[in-house]
């Protein structure tokens, strides 16, 4: 549908608008989680919170055994900041709790945390550098590599993004089933093919499209298995982990700066991108295979796998925590933890 209006650019803007409020108001529909309830003492609505998600009473053995690691985690994090910034966490003034907040920002850079901020950035890095934003912005000017008219650039536009929202539907249970690394590597080596594969066709018909409509139509079906495998696999579990690696003291600056490389990177994708396809034709399909190939390696050599582990085993997870002093001062806490809600009558575990 062609306008010449200004409603060219203003319904689409007004449309995205509204899932937009959607979420916005069912976010305050949403409960706190029981991990931030017990960071700010509020550890009896904590338990009733993970009663509702586990679906199971409150007097049940395995959800007071899980609150009682989460008040133990909580504390421990509590005790972890408190020895390493003590004078500004005992001090009530405005400024200190200024200070106590930026400070804490670096502590994602420290030991004990540094590799997940690692992990959690370079998922971010690599989810951009696989090119799946250069695809979607600029699919017309891709599809138009491949031979394609205008109308159709603009068609095959609309079938990408319906194609990945597939991709995306099959996520919904198989990192959970097969595991987050496997996920992302299975990932890789499925973006690479697609993408070298239509490099070559690119390279070798891009000035006889007219004489080889078929190797254009081929490179066409390859992108679009290219982001069906990009929606399984690399588009959702760089948004999961973030949230899944980080202790409770430094989950939110951890997903903050993960989503911050997020944005710089696209910020990035979206300058490059242009010119790498104008002026180099194929090479662009070269440019994000390589990449397709680090972002193997780097998980292979750089991520653990995570499935099926809670918040409170990252520490084993990573072994960035596992010191002797860590380790007992951890069970020093849990014994006091337990004893603690043993002794209130508020556990039976």
């Amino acid at each position: 549908m062609n306008m010449s209006t200004n409603w060219s650019w203003q319904l689409p803007f007004l449309l995205q608008i509204v899932p937009g409020l959607i979420l916005g108001f069912g976010a305050t529909l949403l409960p706190y989680s029981p991990r931030w309830l017990a960071s700010k003492g509020r550890e009896d609505e904590a338990l009733q919170t993970l009663a509702k998600i586990r679906r199971l009473p409150d007097t049940d053995a395995r959800v007071r055994l899980e609150w009682i690691h989460i008040i133990t985690e909580s504390r421990f994090q509590a005790g972890v900041l408190a020895e390493r910034h003590p004078k500004l966490v005992n001090r009530e003034d405005a400024t200190s709790k200024i200070k106590l907040e930026i400070v804490s920002w670096t502590d994602c850079f420290k030991d004990g945390c540094w590799r997940r901020t690692l992990v959690g950035a370079g998922l971010m890095f690599f989810q951009q550098f696989l090119g799946i934003n250069a695809l979607i912005y600029y699919s017309p000017t891709l599809f138009g590599t491949m031979g394609l008219d205008r109308e159709m650039q603009l068609i095959m536009s609309g079938v990408l993004n319906i194609v990945q929202l597939l991709g995306v539907v099959t996520s919904l249970g198989t990192p959970d089933r097969f595991g987050r690394k496997s996920t992302l590597l299975f990932g890789s080596v499925f973006t690479f093919i697609p993408l070298l594969i239509i490099s070559v066709t690119v390279g070798l018909f891009s000035k006889t499209w007219e004489t080889h409509t078929a190797e254009g139509w081929a490179s066409v079906a390859l992108l679009l298995f290219y982001i069906f495998v990009f929606g399984a696999s690399w588009a959702p579990v760089p948004w999961a982990m973030p949230s899944e690696i980080f202790p409770s003291s430094l989950r939110a600056k951890g997903v903050a700066i993960s989503t911050c490389s997020n944005w710089i990177n696209n910020f990035i994708i979206g300058l490059i991108t242009p010119p790498l396809v104008q002026k180099t034709g194929f090479v662009a399909y070269v440019f994000f295979a390589a990449f397709c190939v680090l972002s193997f390696a780097w998980v292979w050599f750089f991520i653990p796998e995570t499935t099926g582990k809670t918040l409170e085993e990252m520490d084993e997870v990573f072994n960035d925590r596992s010191g002797v002093e860590d380790v007992a001062k951890k069970e020093r806490v849990l014994r006091e933890v337990y004893d603690e809600k043993s002794n209130s009558g508020t556990t039976s575990a």
